[in-house]
């Protein structure tokens, strides 16, 4: 019987157990610093038994439970001989470093904070299989940098309480720490005040049928045929007189809510008031803020509070105030950007103050503001932080800055000498509005510290992107802009790049894939295997090369936009005619990728040119000191320096106002269709024998654009024009048929020998 007996516990000790080999290692995002795969796997059972050793890291069985497969139930239970046990590990760092050990009779985890139980959780859900099996496996693991932040805007358009929540969670499964709310603006003001009744009872309601954003998305959803750009039912409503608006805001009640949410899953909430800029809609509930009492527009920006009026500081003083009892992390947010200071010039109020503290300039009269508030913030325990444009007219040295400008790293480097502590969210790199088929490659190669001496990286608290939502109307679009960038700044946040990006662009597909079976929109891979502009000489193949399996592809050849209804794409068809080719590709979830756009046109090879005279490897490049936004112009402006160069990029010494013009002949060893692409910031334009075949022009971020031409084998004449106003980038090459970029081949490109 006794024999019996412990056959028995052993079978029920091992229903928990995988014997087979360890399966494949998920893959995770970001990666940890050490990983060490075990041997076989442990089965979860249908009650998880969570252990804690510290009771103040219980919440975090919460975010577990939402972290497991459905079917598996999470049971606080007491004893390190629970299933799944978390415990206190003093030599672990205290902003988010921890151990997983995964053995096939448990798993342990060890943390330094609740940040690492957090990001410990985070890292199980991603070994955790749909079969409830998570593979052996030792992690030791911490972050790169404390602050790891993503800023959602709400004024522009609103995103419920329950929005915000499901992003809260996706920040902690990528082990983001930092919320930082957007909360009013020029569009909408979403906060209860309860002082100030007419900020929510007006400002948070607007006329979507006068409002140029909302207009605006109504046309791109028609256009796109995309139901993401329309504006979400119930954020609707009409008011007494029968009138649609659209709207909503965040009651003090709701706040909390989220707040507490947020600290479950060990994330701060940075709230954002925008002062003295961006303030229209407050303006407009309460007139006697603005110098004119008037909600109006300027050049640029909207009217700013008037800084002269003692009653608009106590205005200010009293919303923060609110604010200081809703959130209890440190760090507060006073934006303090794009602050149109004309008004100001003219106010009687504003000079008066100008004059009685003895400043400058209007500048200074912002720089006067900051400082008050900060001083007000340090009163409440609280330490400001800032949009970039506060360093404009002196700063106080213990403010944040929050650098975004990536066109002025001045501001940076003058933060820095000052000795603030700075927050980097350039917009090169972590906006997440706009975005192409090289945007997710970008961002992967970003270094935080690039550039920045040891002394000064000391001083940055970490990394942050930001979603603005001028043209983001619905969750869904929102999700469409922030996925899969969202996981390459998880990673240089956490643990830096440096790694090759296509073992990257993998682990971000299967990320993707789950995330379809989950219900989650994202950005769509794009498709390959065309250029925007094909040429043929009889007929065109067209054979896709898909991002990842399981995603249908529909299109269209006469220009129209498709959508479910229209062809499928079956495999490589032949093309016997021009069309422009429209495709679009789908989910397993239906979620619609963008519509790409492919023009098919016939041309008969071009001829090769003879050329007299000796010639010598590579182009001329001569440089102009272009300031403008085409590049048909930039040869008339003031020549700085010629060169020769073995490729086409910005040659060294080039920078400030950059015109570009390489000549030259492209030596091509055969007959046939050869693709090229341009990758630049701004424009760009490739003309072969005359011929434009890749349009990149106009003042832009970085895009790529490609085109192809029919050649014969020889010498043909290649032009390539680029111009930046900011240093910029520039590639140019030819496209493989496997779909590589390529700088030109060595040998490849001629120049007159005495060019």
């Amino acid at each position: 019987m006794k024999r019996l007996l412990l056959l028995l516990a052993a079978l029920c000790c091992l229903a928990g157990c995988c014997d087979t080999s360890a399966p494949a290692m998920p893959d995770l995002i970001p990666r940890p610093s050490s990983l060490r795969p075990g041997s076989g796997c442990f089965r979860l059972p249908a009650t998880l038994g969570f252990s804690c050793a510290d009771s103040t890291w219980l919440p975090a069985a919460e975010f577990l439970q939402r972290s497991l497969p459905d079917g598996v139930a999470v049971e606080s239970v007491c004893g390190e001989k629970a299933p799944f046990t978390v415990v206190r590990a003093e030599g672990l760092d205290t902003i988010g470093g921890y151990r997983l050990s995964v053995t096939r009779r448990g798993i342990r985890l060890e943390a330094g904070s609740y940040g690492g139980v957090i990001a410990g959780i985070a890292t199980l859900r991603q070994l955790t299989g749909s079969d409830g099996t998570v593979p052996a496996v030792e992690i030791e693991d911490a972050p790169r940098f404390a602050w790891r932040g993503f800023m959602l805007d709400v004024a522009r358009h609103f995103f419920t309480k329950e929005e915000v929540m499901a992003l809260l969670d996706r920040m902690a499964q990528y082990k983001f720490n930092k919320f930082h709310w957007h909360l009013t603006d020029d569009q909408g003001w979403r906060i209860e005040i309860k002082r100030y009744p007419a900020l929510t009872e007006q400002g948070a309601w607007r006329d979507p049928s006068t409002h140029n954003h909302d207009i605006r998305c109504g046309e791109l959803a028609e256009e796109w045929r995309d139901a993401s750009y329309l504006l979400p039912e119930k954020n609707l409503r009409r008011d007494a007189d029968g009138r649609l608006l659209y709207g909503g805001y965040y009651t003090q009640e709701d706040i909390r809510e989220v707040v507490a949410y947020a600290a479950s899953l060990g994330i701060d909430v940075i709230p954002e008031v925008d002062m003295p800029g961006h303030s229209l809609r407050a303006v407009a509930c309460y007139p006697g803020l603005s110098c004119t009492g008037r909600a109006e527009w300027g050049e640029a920006f909207s009217t700013p509070l008037c800084l002269g009026n003692d009653a608009t500081l106590d205005f200010c003083k009293g919303v923060y105030e609110e604010l200081f009892e809703l959130f209890p992390y440190a760090y507060v947010h006073l934006g303090a950007d794009e602050v149109e200071k004309r008004n100001w010039e003219r106010c009687p109020k504003c000079q008066q103050r100008i004059a009685r503290e003895g400043l400058a300039d209007e500048k200074e009269l912002q720089s006067w503001f900051v400082r008050e508030m900060e001083r007000f913030f340090n009163e409440h325990g609280r330490c400001l932080v800032g949009w970039d444009e506060i360093t404009d007219g002196g700063l106080s040295p213990t403010a944040v800055v929050q650098w975004w400008r990536s066109w002025l790293p001045q501001t940076l480097d003058e933060s820095v000498a000052n000795g603030n502590s700075v927050v980097l969210s350039p917009v090169e790199f972590a906006y997440l509005s706009e975005q192409n088929s090289r945007s997710l490659a970008k961002v992967y190669g970003y270094e935080p510290l690039a550039g920045l001496a040891d002394e000064a990286a000391g001083q940055v608290l970490g990394v942050h992107t930001n979603l603005w939502t001028e043209f983001v109307p619905s969750f869904e679009r929102a999700c469409f802009h922030i996925f899969p960038r969202f996981f390459a700044l998880s990673e240089i946040a956490w643990c830096g790049g440096g790694a090759e990006f296509e073992p990257f662009r993998r682990r971000v597909n299967s990320h993707l894939k789950r995330f379809d079976e989950e219900g989650w929109n994202f950005r769509v891979p794009d498709l390959d295997g065309f250029c925007d502009r094909n040429e043929f000489v009889d007929s065109a193949r067209v054979e896709l090369r898909m991002p990842f399996e399981g995603l249908t592809v529909r299109y269209t050849t006469d220009g129209s936009v498709p959508d479910s209804a229209s062809m499928r794409y079956e495999g490589p068809f032949t093309l016997h005619g021009e069309c422009t080719l429209r495709l679009r590709a789908f989910t397993a979830a239906g979620n619609a990728g963008e519509v790409v756009t492919a023009r098919y046109v016939r041309h008969p090879l071009r001829e090769a040119e003879e050329v007299a005279g000796p010639l010598a490897d590579g182009l001329t490049a001569v440089w102009y000191d272009y300031r403008g936004r085409s590049c048909a112009e930039i040869d008339a402006a003031p020549l700085k320096g010629r060169y020769v160069v073995e490729e086409v990029r910005i040659p060294d010494g080039v920078s400030g106002n950059i015109g570009l013009l390489f000549e030259g002949w492209l030596d091509i060893p055969e007959d046939g269709i050869y693709s090229f692409y341009t990758y630049s910031d701004d424009g760009s334009v490739v003309r072969v024998d005359g011929d434009v075949v890749v349009d990149n022009d106009g003042a832009h971020s970085r895009v790529e654009r490609s085109g192809q031409a029919a050649l014969s084998k020889g010498l043909h004449r290649l032009e390539i024009r680029y111009f930046d106003s900011n240093g910029g980038i520039l590639e140019a090459g030819l496209i493989d048929s496997a779909g590589v970029r390529r700088p030109f081949a060595e040998g490849m490109l001629k120049h007159r020998r005495d060019a």
